[in-house]
């Protein structure tokens, strides 16, 4: 019911253009993450793959969340937590962007090598 209610403003999870479509995302998400702690297993999922559209743009526009690039594993567990332990009557997207900034902390940033670049094995091209 929740989606069909608000099928035409599922882009918010994508790009929310201003203040009122940041309200629209935390009310579709507030809701989806209380269906999904009453144990509805398809409301958990949605509310999981509609995030994970915004995180990954959090994580190339945020210094505080870039530490999750290449810990895609580790994301959806954190989903997953939130999605649990959320009790807070603020903002869901504001919680879940606390808790990734917290938990990221302690990741060591993932470099990324090219099989062309030479300077990753010790050698230098002429």
């Amino acid at each position: 019911m929740i989606l069909h209610k608000y099928d035409g403003k599922l882009y918010t999870f994508l790009t929310p253009a201003d203040k009122d479509n940041n309200s629209i995302r935390d009310i579709i998400s507030i809701a989806l993450v209380r269906i999904a702690q009453k144990g509805n297993v398809a409301a958990e999922q949605e509310i999981i793959k509609l995030v994970r559209f915004t995180i990954d743009e959090w994580i190339e526009h945020s210094p505080k969340i870039s530490r999750w690039k290449g810990y895609e594993y580790l994301i959806q567990k954190r989903i997953e937590g939130c999605v649990r332990c959320y009790r807070y009557s603020g903002s869901f997207m504001g919680y879940l962007f606390k808790t990734l900034e917290y938990a990221g902390r302690g990741l060591r940033p993932i470099t990324e090598y090219s099989l062309d670049d030479s300077s990753w094995y010790g050698h230098k091209k002429n």
